[in-house]
């Protein structure tokens, strides 16, 4: 074998490493789930939610699978785990000493829970990036007869670690006309939830938006407070909140003011897991001035969606925003509108 051979030898070599590095060098997939027929299946447990177990395989895929269809689960990771009654856990996974109990072994020891119960589990040594859940919709439409052009866009993305999640939130519906002002509705929010025994829940937002239709062209408001979870179930979610928020507003016209709110909350939100997917929320929030007496506004924002194919979606949105003394006089007290658009869950 002469010297150039053996440099194409060896650079086969590495690209044959190279080629092979993904299997050689990932973790194995040790988890072990067994559904109620019988069936055991090994991969990585992600998580709960919404009444789906996501189990990540070398074989077949990313599997979500009907919580009430599972007999008992074991992985050694450590998990963030809720259950009905707003009792929270973290520990390793492993069949209980009953059909229809799971062990979680804590650093206090093990506790024993009725499979059923949980509503919730995440996995806690997972990367940042593979934390990270969000969804994207867009939308647009266009009417010849008045040259009216609509574009609508929503996103978000949100990571949780053990007691608490952080969520982003950008919206935006821009309408354009021949003859007429442009429109422009948007925001962008920044939150985050932590949570208690009983679900109870601390709450703390901040949001920068726009709504030159309601009279300001910039509005950035910080809030927090408390509330607690009425309903949390695997198909349905309930809060109550209360709190206080300061407000800078900049109107079209006139001068900027600074506002002190008391605050009220309520969120729904209700999940089929049943193909076709369908999630249905509602948000409605109530706000009271406190140092500009008999100024109230009020925020409502409900949206559907429905599965099309494995993470794609279209979803019907409506929103309705009132304001009893807008920050520009002459203004129209409310505003609201519909939206249909395509999305991606990721």
């Amino acid at each position: 074998m002469n010297r150039g051979d053996g440099w194409r030898l060896g650079a086969l070599g590495w690209v044959a490493l190279v080629l092979a590095a993904p299997h050689l060098w990932a973790a194995p997939r040790t988890d072990v789930v067994v559904l109620r027929n019988g069936d055991h299946l090994t991969g990585e447990v992600q998580q709960l939610e919404r009444g789906y177990l996501r189990l990540k395989t070398d074989d077949i895929g990313t599997l979500e699978i009907e919580w009430d269809k599972v007999r008992s689960v074991t992985a050694s990771a450590p998990f963030d785990v809720d259950d009905l009654q707003g009792n929270l856990y973290m520990g390793a996974l492993a069949p209980g000493a009953h059909v229809g109990k799971l062990t979680i072994v804590t650093a206090d020891g093990e506790r024993e829970v009725d499979l059923l119960s949980l509503v919730r589990m995440r996995r806690l040594n997972k990367s940042l990036w593979k934390r990270l859940d969000g969804a994207i919709d867009l939308g647009a439409s266009y009417t010849s007869a008045s040259s009216l052009f609509k574009l609508d866009f929503a996103g978000n993305i949100s990571t949780e670690r053990p007691g608490f999640e952080v969520r982003a939130d950008a919206n935006a519906t821009l309408s354009s006309q021949t003859g007429v002002d442009d429109t422009q509705r948007s925001s962008f929010s920044l939150s985050y939830e932590r949570r208690f025994e009983g679900r109870w829940v601390a709450l703390a937002r901040g949001e920068v938006e726009r709504n030159r239709e309601l009279g300001f062209d910039l509005r950035g408001s910080a809030a927090g407070g408390g509330g607690r979870y009425l309903v949390q179930d695997r198909n349905d979610k309930l809060m109550a909140a209360v709190g206080i928020s300061t407000n800078r507003e900049v109107p079209i016209e006139g001068e900027t003011t600074t506002n002190v709110e008391a605050l009220a909350a309520l969120t729904y939100d209700r999940f089929a897991y049943d193909f076709p997917k369908v999630d249905i929320s509602v948000t409605l929030v109530g706000f009271a001035s406190l140092n500009h007496g008999g100024r109230y506004r009020v925020e409502a924002d409900a949206g559907l969606k429905r599965e099309l194919v494995k993470d794609f979606y279209a979803t019907l949105r409506g929103y309705e925003s009132y304001d009893s003394r807008p920050a520009t006089e002459g203004v129209p007290r409310n505003d609201y509108g519909a939206t249909f658009a395509l999305g991606w869950t990721f």
